[in-house]
């Protein structure tokens, strides 16, 4: 049991390693800026805004994140680009981090690029939770 669950992880992120050099190499779907803050302990919980654009126009969004072994608090400010969006609602869902790389169970992978150092350092073993403000979220399976 334990040699499959190895095999699978082992897979799986061989696969998320080529999914996120070929998006590296292709011209992104969409651009965005974001503002978060934050107060950890420990197990630190983060909020912010952003603004995701995409095909022209430009949609507000929210962050909460979560993540541990963080200490004090602390203000980020970042900028990237979005890859495999083909539609608005895919934006909206669950991130997982890591290092300043993000994907959620739509396919949709952020890489930052525009990053402080504070930044670089918080993302490693993050959950962030993305949500679109206006727009509706898709749902598992779309």
């Amino acid at each position: 049991m334990r040699r499959t669950l190895m095999g699978v992880v082992a897979i799986a992120s061989l696969l998320l390693m080529l999914n996120l050099i070929s998006a590296e190499e292709k011209q992104p779907d969409a651009t965005l800026t974001w503002h978060t803050a934050s107060i950890p302990d420990g197990v630190g919980y983060g909020w912010g805004t952003g603004v995701l654009t995409f095909q022209g126009k430009e949609y507000p969004f929210r962050i909460e994140e979560i993540s541990v072994g963080d200490m004090g608090i602390s203000r980020a400010e970042a900028t990237g680009n979005v890859y495999n969006l083909t539609k608005i609602e895919d934006f909206s869902g669950n991130y997982a981090a890591a290092s300043t790389t993000m994907w959620n169970q739509h396919g949709v992978v952020i890489d930052l690029t525009g990053i402080d150092q504070e930044v670089k350092r918080k993302f490693a073993g993050e959950a962030v939770k993305i949500a679109v403000e206006g727009a509706e979220t898709a749902q598992k399976g779309n």
